[in-house]
């Protein structure tokens, strides 16, 4: 072989520009910092308590390794080398609480455009850009997890994973499933009834090939519309949707290709019968729920993810032109009745779990839920729905809590979340810093500097 004409300068390839000759240059090549947060109050939603007097908190590599008495001689810190000595914050008292968990968000339903039919004619390209402000905006709020129910990808869940964008580590369903004229069919669409959010199937063999699409692609779990919606043009609430053989079809397929779990957008007791007799383990929603199907959900372990406040937002300045007139009226259906409906879910012993619900603009009220829900049940029950619930449904012990062994995502809050869980309903005033996988993406905190979002 003859040699190089073109050799190049070879000490290009060494020291920093090294690194950036890899296959995915994006992807940090060290673990965040170690953080050793002393004199911590912790929250502890599953025990809905404080843990007994301070704590130091050492997170490593972005697990947490030792949650021990202040000052402590249990507090293992032993990093490998010098080079990873960690830092050590005194948080003063304040409280350390784990990360939040949205499990009902649409984070292609993008700021940008007025509505839902506006959105489905939306260039792609410009969703994904979009999105990565979303991403960053939920993250910067306390949300180091969110539950995509409709419109999120595996490659955008990646690229969050991988720190090509900023954003919460992300659960996707693909697109949601509905039938011609249902909840998910939303407006013009394009490649055989295929949308950002949803897509349109019927007939079992539309739906089998469908949810193994959705699969094949990445989903974690899937996500079908068994009723009517708000939103949607052409369906009424009370409406039930796809027939018990296409959702077995569904159901039995996400046993079959992982065990994935399936969960349905259904309101009434109808809708919600006619999932859970067919398989479905997870309810969206469940405004217009009875006590008696609220007993068979909880006696099944049947999840339910209520999403209260978008009602409310949907109908006020500046967003009382949102819905149109006959969305008005299914609006005021569905909110007249969910706090109730939450009652009567917390009553039977049902799992919830927080979910948001918002599209477009309206993302950026993320966290009113929390005051919402405030005004039926008290505050330790709602953190619950948003760290420690919602991790059950997940099926991931190392969310929703703060022990040795859990991911090492934390926020820093001047307020106790479990006397007054609307705290988190202000951010910009009780919110100090946001930890997520032991990096720390914000911070007001003394001495802990957040690392660049970029």
């Amino acid at each position: 072989m003859s040699p190089n004409p073109y050799p190049g300068s070879p000490e290009k390839t060494r020291d920093s520009l090294l690194r950036k000759l890899v296959l995915k240059p994006w992807i940090k090549t060290s673990p965040p910092r170690g953080l050793v947060l002393r004199n911590a109050r912790l929250v502890e939603p599953a025990e809905a308590a404080l843990h007994p007097g301070l704590v130091d908190v050492y997170a490593s590599k972005g697990l947490v390794v030792t949650v021990a008495a202040s000052e402590s001689a249990e507090l293992d810190v032993h990093p490998d080398n010098e080079e990873e000595t960690p830092l050590v914050v005194d948080l003063k008292g304040k409280y350390l609480c784990p990360g939040l968990i949205d499990c009902h968000v649409h984070i292609n339903a993008v700021p940008g455009v007025r509505s839902l039919a506006e959105l489905a004619q939306t260039p792609q390209e410009s969703v994904h850009l979009r999105s990565t402000y979303v991403l960053r905006e939920m993250l910067l709020r306390g949300f180091t997890t969110v539950r995509d129910t409709g419109g999120a990808s595996k490659a955008l869940a990646d690229a969050v994973a991988e720190g090509l964008i900023v954003g919460p580590r992300i659960i996707q369903c693909g697109r949601g499933l509905s039938q011609t004229g249902g909840h998910g069919d939303i407006g013009p669409a394009c490649c055989g009834g295929v949308h950002g959010i949803g897509r349109v199937c019927d007939g079992v063999p539309d739906v089998l090939k469908a949810v193994r699409e959705e699969l094949k692609a990445g989903a974690d779990f899937i996500k079908v519309h068994c009723g009517g919606g708000v939103a949607s043009p052409t369906d009424a609430i009370e409406t039930v949707q796809f027939t018990a053989e296409e959702l077995r079809a569904i159901t039995t397929t996400c046993k079959q290709m992982g065990n994935r779990l399936s969960t349905a957008h259904a309101y009434t007791d109808a809708a919600v019968r006619h999932a859970i007799d067919n398989g479905v383990l997870g309810i969206e929603h469940g405004n217009l729920i009875s006590p008696e199907t609220a007993k068979l959900m909880a006696d099944k372990g049947i999840f339910l993810t209520p999403t209260l406040s978008c009602y409310g937002i949907m109908v006020r300045p500046p967003f009382e032109d949102y819905l149109p007139p006959e969305g008005k009226i299914k609006n005021e259906q569905v909110m007249s009745k969910g706090l109730d409906a939450l009652k009567t879910a917390d009553a039977a012993g049902v799992t919830i779990c927080y979910g948001s619900d918002l599209l477009n603009s309206l993302q950026a009220l993320q966290t009113e839920e929390f005051t919402v829900r405030a005004s039926a049940l008290p505050s330790h029950k709602i953190l619950q729905h948003a760290t420690s619930n919602a991790a059950k449904m997940l099926n991931n012990p190392k969310l929703g809590r703060i022990y040795a062994g859990a991911f090492a995502d934390m926020i820093v809050l001047d307020a106790n979340p479990l006397e007054n869980v609307t705290v988190l309903d202000y951010p910009e005033d009780h919110l100090f810093a946001v930890i997520q996988g032991g990096r720390v993406v914000s911070s007001r905190v003394e001495g802990l500097p957040a690392e660049p979002l970029y």
